[in-house]
């Protein structure tokens, strides 16, 4: 494209196109970042699962992690029941069970 130097609006607006063109990329890489990051998040919610189903089938941690398998921060499946008792405290600040 030729710009006629002397049109003060014909030089902005290919000023401008080249800054747009700029953005484009940075939209263009922020969309596929965000695709992959949904991708890595899917597959670490895949490895997690998988993790357990290696424990619960007679893995040890220190079995998989001489693998090079560990466990990643996160929520953990308990081994005993949670305690599912009540309690409420009064108004005098007593803590009673329920």
């Amino acid at each position: 494209m030729s710009t006629d130097t002397t049109d003060p609006l014909a030089v902005a607006e290919a000023m401008m196109k080249e800054r747009r063109d700029t953005v484009k990329s940075l939209t263009k890489l922020a969309g596929e970042k965000t695709a992959l990051q949904a991708k890595v998040a899917e597959i670490e919610k895949q490895e997690a699962g998988a993790y357990e189903l290696a424990l619960a089938s007679g893995w040890s941690q220190s079995e998989l992690k001489k693998m090079g398998f560990t466990r990643k921060s996160g929520p953990r499946k308990s081994k005993t029941k949670a305690d599912t008792s009540a309690s409420v405290t009064p108004i005098n600040g007593q803590e009673v069970s329920a």
